[in-house]
């Protein structure tokens, strides 16, 4: 759509430990906000597996038409691989104690 948001079709589906089927849980259009999410999302091949992150859900009433949309959004999500825990320090390196002082800027993720 743009470059701050994407509209993509998801399902999700459970499985059913007493049929040992899956079930589909949810069918619809989620629109992926935020030029990250958007990007990352328009790069995505059917079947790609995700883990949502920060999402919205949101109605809004059409009093002319007696209609109710329902809006999802997804603002981030982890590809399936793809882990949002921090980096461990290398093993080399000895960990700061908490009264050491300054952190050295080499040492943090961003």
């Amino acid at each position: 759509m743009s470059d701050t948001s994407t509209k993509l079709r998801m399902s999700i589906s459970r499985k059913n430990k007493k049929t040992d089927e899956y079930e589909q849980d949810f069918s619809g259009f989620v629109l992926a906000i935020g030029t990250a999410a958007a990007s990352k999302a328009a790069k995505l091949k059917e079947g790609d597996r995700i883990k949502l992150g920060d999402v919205d859900v949101s109605t809004k009433y059409d009093k002319d038409k007696k209609v109710t949309y329902t809006n999802f959004k997804m603002f981030s999500f982890e590809t399936d691989g793809e882990s949002s825990s921090p980096r461990p320090a290398p093993p080399d390196e000895p960990k700061p104690g908490v009264d050491d002082g300054e952190l050295d800027d080499n040492r943090l993720p961003f």
